[in-house]
């Protein structure tokens, strides 16, 4: 008597057991969703941002005649580098350009839609560390040449035209026109932003890293078998101001 109790009691809790267990696999299981991403306050703008003789300065990107209080480009601390792949299959073909300028920038953490920027580079001065690309080939594709300078042929410019946060973290996604071989066309960089650091040598310094990529081959018209159509930019730039 007591055995068939005993299997009534184990068959009583088995089944609990199971029902149990199927409802626990039909409940959805909820997932807390990511934390929402957060921006500070801090705002930096500047217009002329770059010590040029034609913006007061003694010689180009000579930053002695910058007053105290007033931010401005640091181009000794800053680069735009660009990668291709060889041929669309190789490694990477890398660079950067020499002469990069800073135009102007107003960037505001709380109001994205507030953000502008725009710089260029004089195409001329690439640099990839081999002399035998920078000479001729590189130059005779981008459709410039030694001597240029200001001229429109020897500058890529980007100029932004609108801005807003990026929704997936605390980066920030700009529109902008990309001028490039006698083409402009809309490009979208990603822009992450370095809080402002204040320096013992008496200077605040901010930073900004902004990232794009473009079709140079069918979209920019250069002709050339040896680089992939898709080209990445990566814009470094710091800001400084002295106490």
């Amino acid at each position: 008597m007591k055995t068939h109790k005993t299997l009534a009691i184990i068959g009583i809790a088995t089944g609990l057991l199971m029902l149990l267990q199927c409802q626990h696999e039909d409940e959805e299981i909820k997932l807390a969703p990511p934390p929402a991403p957060t921006h500070g306050t801090e705002t930096v703008s500047c217009t002329n941002c770059t010590p040029l003789i034609e913006n007061g300065a003694s010689s180009d990107f000579n930053t002695n005649a910058v007053p105290a209080g007033q931010w401005y480009f640091d181009k000794t601390h800053s680069n735009v580098n660009w990668e291709t792949a060889y041929q669309g299959v190789g490694s990477l073909l890398t660079g950067k350009f020499n002469y990069f300028v800073l135009e102007n920038l107003s960037f505001d953490e709380q109001n994205p839609a507030d953000i502008s920027l725009e710089a260029y580079v004089w195409l001329n001065s690439v640099n990839t560390g081999e002399p035998g690309r920078d000479a001729g080939c590189l130059l005779g594709t981008y459709g410039t040449a030694t001597a240029k300078t200001a001229e429109p042929e020897n500058i890529a410019t980007i100029k932004s035209t609108s801005a807003k946060y990026n929704p997936t973290d605390s980066d920030f996604l700009v529109t902008a026109d990309f001028t490039f071989h006698g083409v402009t066309l809309p490009v979208t960089l990603r822009l992450t932003y370095v809080p402002q650091t204040h320096l013992d040598a008496g200077y605040t310094v901010a930073g900004f890293s902004a990232q794009f990529e473009f079709n140079a081959l069918s979209d920019y018209g250069i002709e050339s078998n040896n680089i992939a159509d898709k080209v990445v930019v990566k814009m470094n730039t710091l800001l400084r101001k002295k106490d």
